[in-house]
């Protein structure tokens, strides 16, 4: 959520557990014996180091996002770029009767890039401030040397286990109804892919909002109020900003928890942006697809400054939106499934909606006139404004 609230809504499960990822013969589960409450105890506990978060590969700076060549110097002959008509049968299975562990979401990602080596592969981009692994899928049938590209994240804030769920389903459902589904398989031929389910790893291992330095990342990018130079303190806020120097994003979703909504820039003003039909349309679009009512621009929600679908709208024009899925940061693992379905259809209509645009098919709403202006305190310097 991108307030910092207590998590009322939290449902307990006293036999909650993480989930089974099968991978061909092989099955790797891990059980919690807590539930989920709002204190978010129970998440801290079931994914602590002691229950199998430690990583048996160790981390390689060779592999960073940052020591690889640019995307477009990549041969895209060499990545292939053809949907086999055998897919859902390649593919590892994958359920969400309850919540996975940092290893099992790695694990996943990987079993995924060898099962299909011509549409995926797994990237390492770095390492968080406690030394735990960050890394996307990428799924590329685009055929294109330097592919349009379409980013998905989640949990910036560690207390919010469901958003990083429902970005590690989307693999699965891109390319299965790609197999099946026209206008599916249309988007994957039509832009790369990058899922990346935890921003922040150490937070969801600790259960907390913040990294282990006690920041919250989603705060720690720039904007148009603020230079690089004075933001992204955080490692992980640098991996984000390596990552978009790497890939065109055109598009991107960073999930949260926490409400049920879908909000677009600006998050720092009650300034519209230049492209404010898009976000009309396409905020409508997804929330139904969703089941929501509530769409609008993020700073209606409330004002911040340093988010992430500022920095990335600001600096790279990506048409970037803050989907929060569930009115519980935690939902328990009995409703994690209809979560993940809902944030699904989201994901899907929020990509449609970019490719409307870039087709010239996106019919627009209009404009509403200028709202009215109310003071503002920044957080961070004190100064007052109107906005």
């Amino acid at each position: 959520m991108r307030a910092e609230s207590p998590d009322a809504g939290a449902q307990g499960s006293p036999d909650a557990k993480v989930a089974d990822v099968t991978h061909g013969d092989s099955t790797a589960a891990l059980d919690g014996a807590s539930g989920f409450d709002g204190a978010q105890a129970a998440w801290a506990d079931v994914l602590s180091t002691d229950a199998g978060l430690s990583f048996d590969r160790s981390f390689d700076a060779a592999d960073s996002v940052l020591d690889r060549p640019p995307q477009d110097a990549l041969d895209s002959t060499d990545q292939g770029c053809t949907l086999p008509d055998d897919l859902p049968a390649v593919l590892p299975t994958i359920g969400f009767s309850a919540y996975h562990t940092l290893a099992q979401m790695s694990d996943y990602l990987r079993a995924v890039a060898a099962a299909v080596p011509n549409l995926a592969r797994y990237e390492t981009l770095g390492a968080s401030k406690q030394g735990r692994e960050i890394g996307h899928l990428v799924i590329d049938a685009t055929c294109q040397a330097r592919p349009p590209a379409i980013l998905f994240n989640g949990a910036h804030h560690g207390d919010e286990p469901v958003s990083a769920e429902v970005v590690l389903a989307l693999p699965d459902h891109f390319l299965r109804q790609g197999a099946s589904d026209p206008s599916v398989r249309s988007l994957l031929q039509t832009y790369a892919f990058s899922i990346l389910p935890v921003v922040n790893p150490d937070g969801l291992a600790n259960g907390s909002r913040y990294n282990a330095d006690g920041v919250d990342i989603n705060r720690d990018y720039s904007f148009p109020r603020r230079a690089d130079e004075e933001s992204f303190k955080t490692v992980e806020a640098r991996l984000i900003k390596s990552l978009h120097e790497s890939m065109s994003f055109v598009g991107a979703i960073a999930f949260h928890s926490g409400s049920e909504q879908v909000l677009w820039p600006w998050c720092y003003t009650g300034s519209g942006t230049e492209d404010e039909n898009f976000f009309l349309d396409a905020g409508k679009k997804t929330a139904a697809a969703m089941g929501f009512s509530v769409y609008q621009q993020s700073y209606d929600d409330y004002p911040t400054e340093g988010e992430y679908i500022d920095f990335a709208y600001a600096k790279y024009r990506t048409l970037a939106a803050t989907v929060e899925v569930s009115a519980s940061k935690t939902p328990s693992p009995a409703a994690l499934a209809s979560v993940v379905d809902r944030a699904r259809k989201g994901a899907v209509a929020w990509v449609q909606a970019v490719s409307d645009r870039a087709s010239g098919r996106l019919h627009t709403m209009p404009v509403p006139g200028p709202r009215p202006k109310f003071p503002f305190t920044s957080p961070f310097d004190g100064t007052q404004r109107l906005e």
